[in-house]
């Protein structure tokens, strides 16, 4: 058995070649970049490749990012029984001859692919009982300095304990997904006609209650155009297309009565040549993040915008990168039950923190 405090060295560690493993959702996976940055600039070059289970999606949205290397399809190590299941994608791995294996994922079936790599450095979260064998030192679960802005995950802030342990500060202020110049140029041309300020908006969640209904959002977002004189696109992936579809015909029937300028208010970006580099372009460019909980908000903070978040519960809260504004459903409801001033109040907040003014001026 390894034991748990078994480390390279008490300074700022060399972790040669790296591989960082994520897993769950992209929300979820892309919670860990600004620790896999941090983790790469003690690398032999600087960067740490990365091992995902969704390699396509990940991959397009670092490709930009200079602190990423390879992106590895982790699927096959999901329950990976070696020489039967997953033997191929271990070899592959193999290969690339890592130093270093860093888990920020309780799988012990990454675990034990990694080491039937050969990769001689292990640390990470503790998952099973077996990886206390595995691994050279274990994430502890902690209440330290940032478990405020984890809540609900102090795993994860038992990641942050082990990079300031060794030396390594978290950067806060640099984005850590970058757009590509063509898709800011693309972004930029849908932009040009609208006026500002632009807010990226969603509605929708895979978890039903984590969705914003049509008609408490279409409320909100009504008050806050007539106040901002901005505008808000909708933005999310193709499983939301029928339910931001909905959103913009029910917008119509609505503002029918309305101005041009409060009808054209909202629009739907995956009518406007629709793209994960243009999004993140758009992310770049806006002003705003209003929308629930979920992968987009997710990609809000990770590109620094400023971002006003609906979750359903207080103990779900996350404020791990941005600027951000939170609001939860009382009595941990469902997230249509958030009175629409409350929603209001809270970007009026975020306004004035982001020096854009206040509503009420």
């Amino acid at each position: 058995m390894i034991a748990d405090n078994a480390h390279i060295s008490d300074s700022k560690p060399a972790f040669g070649h790296s591989i960082g493993f994520v897993a769950g959702g992209i929300g979820d996976q892309i919670y860990h970049l600004t620790q896999l940055r941090t983790l790469a600039s003690a690398t032999k070059d600087g960067v740490i490749d990365v091992a995902c289970i969704h390699p396509g999606p990940i991959g397009q949205l670092l490709a930009n990012s200079p602190w990423v290397g390879k992106i590895i399809d982790a699927r096959p190590l999901r329950r990976y029984v070696p020489s039967i299941r997953g033997q191929a994608a271990v070899n592959d791995i193999k290969q690339q001859a890592y130093d270093t294996a860093i888990f920020m994922h309780r799988s012990t079936s990454f675990k034990i692919a990694a080491m039937a790599a050969g990769i001689s450095y292990r640390v990470g979260l503790y998952g099973h009982w077996i990886d206390r064998v595995i691994l050279h030192q274990r994430f502890h679960d902690t209440k330290g300095t940032r478990s405020d802005v984890w809540g609900h995950r102090p795993f994860i802030g038992a990641i942050d304990d082990f990079i300031a342990s060794r030396g390594l500060t978290l950067d806060e202020i640099t984005p850590t997904i970058l757009p590509s110049k063509l898709a800011l140029a693309e972004a930029d041309k849908m932009l040009a006609p609208l006026s500002g300020p632009i807010i990226i908006l969603n509605l929708f969640a895979a978890d039903p209650m984590r969705r914003w209904s049509i008609s408490a959002a279409l409320e909100t977002v009504l008050h806050l155009a007539e106040a901002t004189g901005g505008t808000f696109i909708l933005n999310a992936g193709p499983d939301a297309r029928a339910y931001h579809e909905e959103c913009m015909t029910q917008w119509q029937a609505m503002t029918a009565d309305k101005s041009h300028k409060i009808q054209t208010a909202l629009m739907n970006s995956l009518a406007h040549n629709p793209s994960m580099a243009k999004d993140v372009a758009l992310y770049h460019r806006a002003d705003f993040y209003v929308g629930v909980d979920s992968f987009t908000a997710n990609l809000a903070l990770n590109c620094n915008l400023p971002a006003l978040i609906l979750f359903a519960r207080e103990s779900n809260i996350l404020r791990y990168r941005s600027i951000s504004q939170a609001v939860a459903a009382p009595d941990d409801d469902d997230i249509s039950s958030i009175p629409t001033e409350k929603i209001i109040m809270a970007f009026d907040k975020l306004s004035k923190i982001t020096n854009l003014g206040s509503l009420s001026s």
